[in-house]
């Protein structure tokens, strides 16, 4: 009995990365990571302290992506 995979997030179809999430799980992560964003713009003083914490969400989530996105292998190869 094979069980097929469900992805969180779909992958792009032009250039590399996600982009919709596909279940609440998803939504899920998409709302902590912008709320993570949020938090890190709004309580730092300079630009380069907000620039910082915008980057650190992005790299604690982009695991998450890597492990429940679709994968990204083969996508750029369809387009000329």
């Amino acid at each position: 009995m094979v069980t097929e995979r469900k992805y969180w997030f779909k992958a792009k179809k032009g250039g590399l990365g996600w982009s919709t999430p596909l279940t609440w799980q998803g939504w899920l992560v998409y709302t902590a990571m912008f709320g993570g964003i949020a938090y890190a713009w709004i309580s730092s003083a300079s630009v380069g302290a907000k620039l910082l914490g915008v980057w650190a969400a992005v790299l604690v989530w982009l695991p998450v992506f890597w492990l429940f996105g679709e994968p990204l292998s083969g996508k750029r190869a369809d387009r000329k």
